[in-house]
């Protein structure tokens, strides 16, 4: 399953214009837009931006609805009991620490997917 709103909204689009047998090339006139913005978006590179939904989901004669739509994968149970564990030990610091480690975990977070995404 894709990883990221824009990869649902990606394929979902791509599903529904499969599903009425239109080419990229098709549905890109009919949206007034490029077949490698369509492309983009089917790929989840790039996220559309609300009007451009809207153009698609008239264009597909779907409802916006079936483009956002989509079910997150299961939070595995042992990231609950991690997070639960680090939300106890963060409950006895003072808010000073508490800061500094939200924005040290941010940093390194950020730092992690600037350099650490997977290959496609």
């Amino acid at each position: 399953m894709p990883e990221g709103l824009e990869k649902y909204i990606g394929a979902n689009v791509a599903k529904a214009r499969k599903e009425r047998e239109l080419t990229q090339a098709q549905l890109a006139e009919t949206v007034n837009t490029t077949i490698e913005t369509i492309s983009r978006i089917e790929r989840g590179i790039s996220i559309p931006s609300l009007k451009t939904l809207e153009k698609i989901s008239k264009a597909l004669h779907i409802h916006i609805n079936e483009i956002l739509s989509f079910e997150c994968p299961p939070i595995k149970k042992s990231s609950v009991k991690e997070s639960e564990k680090l939300l106890a030990y963060l409950k006895t610091r003072k808010p000073a620490e508490i800061k500094m480690s939200y924005r040290i975990l941010r940093s390194v977070f950020d730092e992690i997917e600037r350099n650490y995404q997977p290959k496609k």
